[in-house]
C-alpha cells in the first residue's frame, strides 16, 4: 500500500525537481494545470464512470457520499471559524486560514488516490465528495472570502443562478454527468471512444502531481514553519478534521468504502482554489499559499495514515 503511495510523491518530486532546474517554467505549468483540469481529469472520468454497471446501489451510495460530504463541509466551515476565533486569529489572514482548513485537494490528489486504493467506485465517491465541496466553495466559501468587505454584493436570483451555474459547469461536475449518462444506456462509452479517453485520462495522474511538484517551489519550509498559525490550520486540516470526520461515519449504518472515502476527502492537503480564491477577493494569499504548501508537505505522511487506518477499520 505504501509503496503504491510513495510512487506518486516520487513523481510529485519529479515536478518539483524539473521546476528547480527550470525545464518547467510559468507558462508551462499553467498549460499543464489548464490540460489536467479542462481535458484529462474529464476524460479518465467519463471513462470509468461510463464504464459502471449504474445500479440502485451504486446510484444511492453517491448520494449519500454527497449528503454527508456537504453536511461536514458545512459544519467544518463553523468549527475552524470558532477556532480562528478562539486562537486570536488576525483579522487579515483569519478568512483565508478557515478557507484553507477546511477546503481539500479532493481533486488533483482524491482522485488518483481514490482510484488507486479503492478502484472505480472509490472514484465515483471522491467525486460525490470533490461535488460537495465546489457547492460549499461557490456558497459558504464566497461568502466566507467577503465578510470583511464594507461593500459586499447582495445576493440576488441572478447570483444564485450564476453561482449554479458555476457549479453544473464545473469540468469535471459536466464529465461525472456525462459518465452517468452513458452507464444509464447500458452500453457504456463505444470501444474506440472509450480507449481514447483512456489514454488521454491516463496522463491526468502523473501531470497532477507534477504540477503539485512544480508549484511547492516558490516556498520556502523552514522558513514556512516559523509561523505558528500556518502550522495550527495545517494540523487542523490534515488531523482533526480528518479525526472528527472518522468520528462522524465510524457508527452510520453505511457501506464501509462510503466511510472510507468521505473521511480520505477531508484527509487531503490544501486544494490550490483557496489560494486562487484569496487572490480574486483581496484575501491573504500568502497565508493561503503556505498552509497549501506546508500541508501538501506533510501530507506524505499523514494521508498514506490515514489510507492504512481507514483499511484497517473498515475494509
Amino acid at each position: 500500500m505504501y509503496a503504491r503511495y510513495f510512487v506518486l510523491f516520487a513523481i510529485l518530486f519529479t515536478g518539483w525537481f524539473l521546476r528547480k532546474i527550470n525545464f518547467i517554467d510559468d507558462q508551462m505549468n499553467h498549460s499543464i494545470n489548464k490540460l489536467i483540469v479542462y481535458f484529462a481529469y474529464p476524460c479518465m472520468i467519463v471513462h470509468n464512470i461510463g464504464s459502471l454497471e449504474l445500479s440502485g446501489t451504486v446510484i444511492r451510495q453517491f448520494g449519500i457520499a454527497f449528503g454527508i460530504s456537504l453536511i461536514c463541509f458545512f459544519l467544518y466551515g463553523f468549527v475552524t471559524k470558532y477556532y480562528a476565533k478562539a486562537r486570536k486569529f488576525p483579522e487579515n489572514i483569519s478568512n483565508a486560514a478557515e478557507f484553507a482548513m477546511v477546503a481539500p485537494n479532493d481533486g488533483f490528489m482524491g482522485f488518483p488516490v481514490a482510484l488507486i486504493f479503492f478502484g472505480e467506485t472509490g472514484l465515483l465517491l471522491m467525486l460525490a465528495h470533490n461535488a460537495a465541496m465546489n457547492f460549499f466553495i461557490f456558497t459558504y466559501g464566497i461568502s466566507l472570502m467577503r465578510r470583511n468587505k464594507k461593500n459586499q454584493r447582495k445576493v440576488t436570483p441572478n447570483l444564485l443562478i450564476r453561482a449554479i451555474l458555476k457549479f453544473i459547469l464545473n469540468p469535471n461536475i459536466l464529465a461525472l454527468l456525462i459518465g452517468f449518462g452513458l452507464s444509464l444506456l447500458g452500453d457504456g462509452v463505444p470501444g474506440p471512444v472509450d480507449e481514447y479517453l483512456l489514454y488521454i485520462g491516463g496522463v491526468s495522474t502523473p501531470m497532477a502531481m507534477i504540477f503539485i511538484g512544480s508549484s511547492l517551489t516558490n516556498y520556502r519550509f523552514f522558513a514556512t514553519l516559523k509561523d505558528i498559525r500556518i502550522l495550527e490550520s495545517s494540523l487542523m486540516k490534515l488531523i482533526w478534521l480528518p479525526l472528527l470526520s472518522l468520528g462522524l461515519v465510524y457508527f452510520l449504518p453505511i457501506a464501509p468504502i462510503i466511510k472510507c472515502c468521505v473521511v480520505l476527502g477531508f484527509a487531503f492537503p490544501t486544494a490550490a482554489t483557496v489560494s486562487m480564491l484569496s487572490e480574486q477577493e483581496g484575501q491573504s494569499v500568502g497565508t493561503a499559499s503556505r498552509i497549501l504548501f506546508i500541508s501538501t508537505v506533510a501530507s506524505m505522511a499523514t494521508v498514506p495514515g490515514f489510507i492504512w487506518l481507514l483499511n484497517h477499520l473498515f475494509m
